[in-house]
């Protein structure tokens, strides 16, 4: 290699513990190692690799010194620096111009000088800037290392945020923090800050003489998280200072205390834990509220592992009011469900047993109307494929519910069946079903119209006979093909198949639509049965574009040979010939995506119930998410009377860092706005603004109407500050 002076460089590149020529006292070791007798071993010295353009040694001065490109390695640690020097003498490196050092946590270190010793652990650094884990940088005036692992700078400035050179000069990144004095502590992986100040856009505007939060490389360490504060009609004005405890590495907890100027303070936590073979999760609070009354909830689950084969878990949900969720800002379901179970999967065969118990939070609901579950009972059993492809299957069903008041049910079912699948020569596909239902109940104060209440055993036979047919035919028009479809499905099962004196629990909700136009019972439940002589048919028609895209539809009707009350008026199912179902799909690319579903009344082809759902445009110009539901009033819902309602979201992303939301959900039929907001999104690499204003106009019990002002400040790599203000 020739230098510009003419001058011939050397290059040195190998392990100094073998030639001696740098780093800790090694340089001499043909003379002081000649003196060890051959008895003695001498302990092994850590590797050290080195390279350089350039290396002088001076034996009097015993100093090594190294210029260009120097790198040295040892222990995993990495220096690299223009020019290196190395006092045997005093185990003293110092190394300047372009100064590196790479931890083997993989944190940079950069620096203008930096004296340290022989092994890196100790030493002063002038001019430091730290890279840690996801970009953070602590840069300071000078520092001082100590053990390897204690890294003190003073004057020192901490940001997760990028700097960049606005004409010439250095721009103010968006938070830094500032403080007197900074320590890292590489082992526990903590930063502290003496005398530090928060800096948002250059200006100052929090400051704490002392302050301290994980590195970045840490993902869960206890400490205090970001508290919240706000105010809402409900609770008042409020603050929230939750606390995480990382108790050891497989479980942690969250304590949450709150202040409340109208309700009194409430205390919630969160306990979580994995264990080998599952894990728990369980949220929990306490208040006492203004009335001098104890309230809370709990909700938790759990799910674990007994073998390859089988598993249990848990579900626990219960709240002291009903509008006790709503009230602190919980999730409030319509229902809370406890639940233990345990499960098994075998080939083809699943069992389960279940015990449950519900708590409604609607107004009319009562615990002492409210059923529980002990037990419940399923086994599903599936054969391989016979000759011709036949399977056979047994299904068996155990219940046990009861009330405080109301009817009891035990019931007791067996369900064998059988079918057989074909596929002719012209591509048509037939599946016959044959199956043979045994129900048993044992019931008390079951509810019979017109008559006094019942109390003992019912039960019914119930055979099956089905035959399930479609035949696609199949268009291809080069890229594209095209599919139409007829299918027609026939059953039979005898006639009165539903006797008053069975109390009917679990098939009380109904909806005929085109997702169970072909099914052989339309029930969801045991407890009632579709019976007498059925017939669906209907016609599915799409076209199939090269790149995903499709258009799709289907139509079709049911008949039943019976005029009984099976199914209730309004269900599009009382008279022979039943309402018209289908759905329409129109989706040619991934920014469009329409989905329209419907119920024709079969007289006069007036629409009884309509739902559609639009997915349209992408966030780089404008996303619209749509939905319009419609139910008249004879449509025969168990949960609604006559509902119209729209539903409206859009969404767009102004540039690389802000995305903008807005929403709105409208009562038509009552000419009414149910509830709108209007939200605002800023995020980069090191901060997210999320700001929401929401209006509500529901009334559930003891909570009405209310306007919401929500926003969060997430500092990434330090914490989260957020609140919730009512107006």
């Amino acid at each position: 290699m020739v230098m510009a002076g003419g001058m011939i460089k050397r290059l040195a590149t190998g392990t100094i513990l073998g030639c001696g020529i740098f780093v800790g006292g090694l340089a001499n070791l043909h003379a002081a190692k000649a003196q060890t007798t051959a008895s003695e071993v001498p302990k092994q010295e850590p590797a050290i690799l080195f390279s350089a353009d350039e290396v002088d040694y001076n034996q009097d001065l015993q100093t090594v010194t190294a210029r260009g490109n120097v790198e040295i390695s040892r222990e995993g640690r990495i220096l690299l620096a223009d020019t290196v020097s190395y006092d045997q003498s005093q185990d003293v490196l110092t190394a300047s111009g372009n100064v590196s050092i790479t931890e083997p946590s993989g944190e940079v270190t950069f620096a203008s000088y930096v004296e340290l010793s022989g092994d890196f652990k100790e030493g002063i650094v002038k001019d430091i800037y730290v890279l840690l884990d996801e970009n953070t940088r602590i840069a300071g005036s000078g520092a001082r290392r100590s053990g390897g692992n204690f890294t003190e700078i003073a004057k020192a400035v901490y940001s997760p945020c990028k700097v960049c050179e606005d004409d010439g000069t250095d721009a103010t990144p968006l938070w830094r923090i500032r403080a007197a004095r900074v320590l890292h502590d590489a082992n526990r992986k903590t930063v502290e800050y003496e005398d530090a100040r928060l800096e948002v856009a250059g200006i100052p505007v929090l400051y704490t003489p002392y302050f301290q939060h994980p590195d970045p490389t840490v993902k869960r360490q206890s400490g205090l998280l970001a508290p919240s504060f706000g105010s809402t009609s409900h609770v008042g004005t409020y603050f929230s200072q939750p606390y995480y405890w990382a108790i050891d590495k497989s479980k942690d907890m969250t304590f949450t205390p709150t202040y409340t100027t109208d309700e009194g303070p409430l205390l919630a936590t969160e306990y979580r834990q994995r264990f080998e073979s599952g894990q728990m999760n369980v949220v929990g609070s306490a208040t006492n509220d203004s009335e001098d009354s104890w309230q809370g909830h709990i909700d938790a689950e759990g799910r674990f592992d007994i073998d390859p084969t089988w598993r249990w878990g848990f579900d626990a949900e219960q709240a002291t009011e009903k509008t006790y969720l709503s009230r602190y800002g919980f999730a409030s379901p319509s229902v809370l469900t406890s639940n233990l179970f345990t499960e098994g999967f075998r080939g083809a065969s699943y069992t389960r047993a279940d015990a449950y118990y519900f708590q409604g939070l609607k107004s009319d609901d009562d615990r002492d109307t409210t059923p529980m579950v002990l037990p419940h009972m399923q086994f599903h059993g599936q054969s391989a494929p016979a000759k011709y492809g036949s399977v056979t299957t047994l299904d068996l069903d155990a219940l046990s519910l009861t009330r405080e008041d109301g009817a009891d049910s035990h019931r007791l079912s067996a369900k064998a069946g059988w079918e057989l699948p074909h596929v002719g020569t012209m591509g048509d596909v037939t599946k016959l079903s044959l199956s043979l239902r045994s129900d048993n109940y044992i019931g008390s104060n079951v509810s019979r119209e017109g008559r006094d209440d019942y109390s003992g055993y019912a039960g019914r036979i119930l055979p099956l006979a089905a035959i399930d047919w479609q035949m696609p035919f199949v268009n291809n028009e080069g890229a594209y093909h095209q599919v139409i479809t007829p299918i027609a499905m026939a059953a039979w099962s005898p006639n009165g198949g539903n006797p008053a004196e069975i109390s009917n629990e679990d098939s009380q909700s109904f909806e005929f639509d085109d997702i169970n136009l072909f099914a052989h019972d339309r029930f969801g439940g045991l407890d009632r049965a579709e019976d007498g002589l059925r017939a669906s048919y209907g016609l599915e028609w799409g076209v199939y574009g090269p790149d995903g895209g499709y258009t799709s539809a289907m139509f079709g009707q049911s008949y039943r040979a019976n005029d009984n009350d099976t199914f209730a008026v309004g269900s599009g199912l009382e008279e022979h010939l039943s309402d018209y179902v289908g759905r329409v799909t129109v989706s040619p690319n991934r920014y469009l995506d329409l989905t329209y579903r419907y119920r024709l009344d079969n007289d006069d082809l007036s629409a009884r119930r309509n739902q559609v759902i639009l997915d349209a445009g992408s966030l780089a110009t404008l996303k619209i998410n749509t939905s319009y539901v419609h139910f008249t009033d004879d449509a025969g819902s168990e949960e609604f009377d006559e509902r119209e309602e729209f539903y409206f979201q859009a969404e767009r992303q102004f540039n690389q860092y802000w995305t903008g939301r807005a929403y709105g959900r409208y009562d038509v039929d009552q000419s009414d706005p149910l509830e709108y907001g209007i939200g605002f999104v800023y995020e980069d690499e090191c901060f997210i603004f999320d700001g929401r204003v929401r209006r509500t106009f529901y009334q559930d019990q003891d909570l009405g109407e209310s306007d919401e002002f929500l926003f969060r400040l997430v500092f990434k790599t330090l914490g989260e500050f957020a609140s919730a203000a009512g107006l």
